[in-house]
């Protein structure tokens, strides 16, 4: 069981390069996506490019010591899903379960860190796409992170959240010489962070999950009361698997095929229809966000439930829900209401030659745990999504 249901807060932005697209958390971040594009990286190059980037610019959302999950469609129209999401470790306590409460709090305690997946992915999804060397990646943001960024209007906002404000270790990497907070607009530097990716660039994935960082990580946090462990991080693995598909006439969708019995035409897209067929749109997501809650980790829940969201007989039911004049309040939709949530980012690239990214990555609740940036001076914001 999980605590609380994951939001996002997407601050996108656009960047072109002939028919590259990368949308993403920052302008800076597309920025470095194009470049990537430009020197002939592939759309994974690029989405692992503005990762780490959002990383550094917003630090409290995410970055190596959380998690993600990447939708990935190649050149041939073949689409993966990489999910590398935070695994609970192995001498977890459920009795900290009891501790989740109706509303957000976020739980800052290092026995609530999960098995951090993100720099795993990278690995992965650079292994099977990746066209740039795997160092060539990460110099951008390392370059970015030691020369220091204007401290951007959403991080200086969450800055001041009185659970970070009072957290002195979490509040000296973003205070200036005199001791005082930044402000919107103030330089931040990551010098740290910067030697941390500096170390996964030039010795790989392993020197995080196996090596120098895994080990001075786990020392850390089990002086911390933690009980992640060296089994933890050496014996993490990505799941890779093929993304379910609905046949839409000449296209695929990877949502419910609820919008295939609308009969779909390059009409939909024109006039009154377009503003029908968005929302229709609309109105499944809806429907879809009330699903949500009946998936479970296939690992360890039956996929009888998803199955039965794939049916005709049942987008056939949510059509009939779906009204063209008229919305309708959550319970429509079996919407329950969420515990407060904060924190996640997502962005996407589409590359020239057809292939596509899609991630969403996140450290769980925003800021996370603020008191693991003291570890091995490596300065890493580790995840809290046991509590999650």
């Amino acid at each position: 069981k999980r605590c609380s249901d994951l939001s996002l807060v997407i601050h996108s932005s656009t960047a072109h390069v002939d028919t590259a697209k990368p949308v993403g958390s920052h302008d800076r971040c597309p920025g470095s996506s194009v470049d990537i594009l430009k020197l002939g990286g592939s759309a994974v190059d690029s989405a692992i490019a503005a990762l780490l980037c959002t990383s550094v610019i917003h630090p409290q959302s995410m970055g190596v010591g959380g998690g993600s999950i990447f939708t990935i469609r190649d050149a041939s129209g073949k689409v993966q899903i990489i999910n590398a999401r935070e695994t609970v470790p192995k001498n977890f306590n459920p009795e900290l379960l009891k501790k989740c409460t109706q509303s957000f709090q976020s739980l800052p305690g290092t026995e609530w860190i999960g098995v951090p997946g993100e720099v795993r992915a990278y690995e992965e999804v650079h292994r099977q796409y990746g066209k740039l060397p795997w160092a060539s990646l990460f110099q951008p943001t390392i370059k970015m992170a030691r020369e220091g960024i204007p401290l951007s209007p959403v991080l200086a906002r969450f800055l001041y959240i009185t659970h970070i404000y009072n957290c002195s270790d979490y509040r000296k990497l973003f205070t200036d010489k005199n001791g005082k907070l930044l402000k919107e607009g103030d330089t931040l530097r990551f010098e740290k962070l910067a030697d941390t990716l500096e170390v996964i660039a030039e010795k790989g994935a392993d020197a995080f999950y196996t090596g120098e960082i895994a080990r001075s990580l786990i020392s850390d946090i089990k002086d911390a009361g933690g009980i992640l462990s060296l089994e933890d991080l050496n014996s993490f693995e990505v799941s890779v698997t093929s993304a379910w598909k609905v046949p839409l006439g000449d296209f695929d969708i990877f949502i419910l095929n609820t919008m295939r019995g609308y009969n779909l035409s390059s009409e939909s897209l024109r006039g009154k229809q377009k503003t029908l067929t968005f929302h229709r749109y609309v109105e499944t997501c809806k429907f879809a966000n009330g699903l949500k809650k009946f998936l479970r980790d296939p690992r360890f829940g039956s996929e009888r439930e998803p199955l039965k969201m794939t049916q005709e007989g049942f987008a056939m039911k949510m059509r009939a829900l779906i009204s063209s004049s008229q919305t309708y309040g959550p319970q429509h939709y079996n919407v329950t209401p969420y515990l407060d949530s904060w924190g996640t980012t997502h962005l996407s690239v589409l590359a020239e030659d057809g292939s596509a990214v899609s991630v969403t990555s996140t450290i769980n609740h925003i800021h996370s745990l603020n008191i693991s940036m003291r570890f091995a001076g490596y300065s890493i914001v580790q995840n809290n999504s046991s509590a999650a």
